[in-house]
């Protein structure tokens, strides 16, 4: 019965959100495009952006290219790691962020099983690039754990694709990685192991149930102030969304498969690995605030503007 109704939700949703739009501004671009990862992260955005008339969402495998469009002017909202938010705020990239909605997917697999940060001193692990979320994150994993970054846990970098590779060929034996990449490579394997829970392990080292804010949407700062209504609309689709991938994972899964290309099966097993947390408006802020404080790189006042 819940998800009958969240289902009329949706529907009202592309119903109601044109009649919103045109009442808030009726200068605005018409079709808006949202650009989503190739990721179980994105089944929550597709289907909310399913539910809202003109709002175009485009899947994407290369971060990069993404991000250039984004910068250009090109895509009007950007799904992506925190980080990179963070990143271009810094570098003084007029952007802002209107929610985030992930709050862990990413495990350590392993050739071997693994019941701790701790075990991993003396080894080496393999990110995708300095300075990503994966990088933060373990980092503060083995801070809490007495280690020294690049002392005690040697640090490779590998972009997922060539890593996930590796591990399958046992030529490395400790892999950080997001879904869905975590289901690629262990599915059939039976000599690799999905060791550590990241979420779990935040969990554990901070008493905070509800995970860290790991995945955001950003906007332009100037597209922001003209687009406040569909920004609203956007966050309650995606809110009833998140409900909706909990009560009938199996069709969120068909819902957004033919979009994201991966098999139905890949798909349902990353989607359970993937937990969602919605935050929005003042919680959104503190949350970021005190993940970064947490992790030992508090964001100094100038932040506020990026909210």
């Amino acid at each position: 019965m819940r998800i009958f109704f969240i289902r009329i939700f949706l529907v009202l949703l592309v119903c109601l959100a044109p009649l919103e739009r045109g009442r808030a501004d009726a200068q605005s671009d018409p079709n808006p495009l949202l650009l989503v990862p190739a990721s179980p992260a994105a089944i929550p955005l597709i289907l909310a952006a399913q539910s809202l008339e003109h709002l175009e969402v485009k899947v994407f495998h290369n971060h990069s290219q993404a991000h250039a469009l984004f910068l250009r002017g090109q895509a009007q909202l950007l799904s992506t790691g925190l980080s990179v938010g963070v990143h271009f705020f810094n570098q003084g990239v007029p952007v802002k962020i209107i929610s985030s909605h992930v709050a862990g997917l990413s495990y350590l697999v392993s050739t071997r099983p693994v019941n701790g940060f701790g075990e991993l001193a003396g080894q080496k692990i393999w990110l995708p690039f300095p300075g990503s979320p994966l990088e933060e994150i373990c980092r503060f994993f083995a801070k809490q754990e007495g280690l020294v970054w690049t002392t005690d846990i040697l640090v490779g970098y590998s972009m997922f694709d060539a890593s996930v590779n590796m591990l399958k060929m046992h030529k490395i034996d400790f892999l950080p990685l997001p879904e869905p990449f975590v289901t690629l490579a262990t599915k059939g394997a039976s000599d690799l192991f999905v060791s550590l829970d990241f979420a779990r392990l935040w969990e554990h080292y901070t008493g905070n149930p509800n995970g860290c804010p790991q995945v955001g949407t950003l906007v332009n700062k100037t597209w922001v102030g003209t687009h406040g209504d569909l920004i609203v609309l956007f966050n309650q689709a995606l809110e009833q969304a998140i409900v909706l991938c909990a009560q009938d994972p199996d069709f969120a899964v068909k819902q957004s498969q033919p979009l994201l290309g991966f098999s139905l099966d890949v798909l349902r097993v990353a989607l359970e690995r993937t937990r969602f947390h919605l935050m929005t408006g003042q919680t959104l802020k503190d949350g970021v605030f005190d993940y970064y404080g947490t992790i030992g790189s508090p964001l100094d006042e100038t932040f506020n503007e990026f909210f």
